[in-house]
């Protein structure tokens, strides 16, 4: 039976009580401490500045969740090994079955907040957030059945609920403690990823202080100052209207002189073009290749020419590579549990979950291939044929483009068009079965 290591109530009520805003008081000097204590495994600090920059900057609130999703939203699979003999195929059956199971039944929520809920693309989103901050945890329910199978829930917890100073995952179960204990087997998923974030925050500090000063700047110089100049003594009826003059036509900063008074100025405002917006431009940019592996298409200069295209060859690549590190992550740490719990310790795992990427189509390529199929006599569904090529078929006795009979109710196609057949000595029955495909 799987083993049990929930988050306490008091835990989850801390937490949410205990509001503040970490990135209030974050200066360099105080971003070079917390990565110090990443590094040595104490990641309270800094996982709360990761957390509160990927909700902020601008950039990533548009990348990371892209990048998040890019993964999650072509489904996945359970495939089998090849096995050499019927009884090992059997089994590879059974253990197909009882994973699908597993994750067709699966479903994933937040700790901190239950509203969260979802199935399997939720699931690999949350494990997505290892991308950035490194690490991603997952707190396991499982749920056995009555006919043998298991599904569990799956609790993304936060990472400042977790200390890394012994080289391996441990949770610290008491409201804002230091040190932890080690993790229950099988009660949690650890998801290791790049940490982008590491380089991130210290593009968003970059991009921070030009931009506060920046602010500044425009506060300070974007107004003219107001100066009044009067002939009438300091007191009189006329210095106190001029002096109320000049207050209520002032919206920054203004002064009231005699003309025998003399008042220098000293300009501090930039003569040429300021060095603020090319650094905070800079510090965006970067943020965005680190997460997508090239700049917004909007903001190249060249336009979609030249940002689009690398943007989307990188990200392609990335994908794929993050769906790989996701199918292999679920299959050394959940598949493995599964069939241990169903099938018993230490059987020979013979099938195993697939994060699916995007498939690109030659359209081409593939009515070439139909077209020689049915040459060759090989059926060819029409309702595949539909599916694929995005042409649903008509409706009975629907006008058809290119002749005016209408569809055959039998065919859904013209009357006159004839149709191949393949020879008798090819059925159906002997074409092959793929393996099924999933879909949250």
């Amino acid at each position: 039976m799987p083993t049990t290591q929930k988050i306490s109530f008091e835990k989850i009520q801390a937490e949410k009580r205990s509001c503040f805003d970490p990135l209030r008081e974050l200066t360099p000097e105080r971003l070079v401490q917390y990565l110090d204590e990443f590094r040595a495994g104490h990641l309270q600090n800094l996982a709360r500045v990761m957390e509160a920059v990927e909700e902020r900057d601008d950039v990533l609130a548009a990348v990371v969740p892209k990048a998040k999703a890019g993964v999650a939203r072509h489904g996945w699979e359970v495939l089998t090994v090849d096995t050499a003999d019927a009884a090992a195929a059997a089994l590879a059956q059974r253990q197909q079955a009882a994973l699908q199971y597993f994750y067709n039944q699966l479903r994933a929520t937040s700790a901190l907040d239950q509203d969260e809920a979802g199935g399997m693309a939720l699931l690999l989103r949350q494990m997505m957030d290892a991308k950035g901050k490194r690490y991603a945890v997952h707190n396991l329910v499982w749920s056995p059945r009555p006919d043998g199978n298991y599904t569990a829930t799956c609790h993304f917890t936060p990472l400042w609920f977790f200390e890394n100073t012994t080289g391996r995952m441990r949770f610290i179960s008491q409201p804002f403690g230091v040190y932890g204990e080690d993790l229950a087997p099988g009660a949690w998923l650890v998801t290791k990823g790049q940490g982008l974030m590491l380089a991130g925050v210290i593009a968003y500090m970059y991009k921070r202080l030009p931009l506060r000063d920046w602010l500044i700047y425009c506060g300070r110089h974007g107004m003219p100052g107001i100066e009044g100049v009067t002939d009438a003594p300091e007191g009189s009826e006329e210095w106190h209207k001029l002096v109320a003059a000049v207050a209520a036509a002032a919206k920054e900063f203004a002064w009231v002189r005699s003309r025998s008074s003399e008042i220098k100025t000293i300009d501090f405002s930039a003569t040429g073009e300021l060095p603020y917006p090319a650094l905070v431009e800079r510090m965006s940019r970067a943020l965005a290749t680190i997460w997508r592996g090239g700049d917004l298409s909007t903001m190249s200069q060249t336009g979609a020419a030249v940002g689009a295209n690398s943007q989307s060859t990188e990200t392609t690549l990335m994908e794929e590579d993050d769906a790989a590190w996701l199918s292999e992550t679920l299959q050394l740490k959940i598949d493995r549990l599964v069939l241990d719990y169903v099938f018993g310790p230490d059987t020979p795992a013979l099938a195993y979950v697939k994060v699916l990427t995007a498939q690109k189509q030659n359209t081409e390529l593939d009515l070439k291939v139909d077209a020689a199929a049915v040459q060759l006599g090989h059926p060819v569904s029409r309702q595949q044929f539909a599916e694929r090529y995005h042409r649903p078929l008509p409706d009975p006795g629907e006008p058809l483009l290119g002749t005016t009979t209408p569809a055959n109710p039998q065919t859904n196609l013209p009357a006159a068009t004839a149709i191949p057949r393949p020879p008798a000595s090819l059925t159906s029955s002997q074409s092959t079965t793929g393996t099924t495909k999933n879909t949250p």
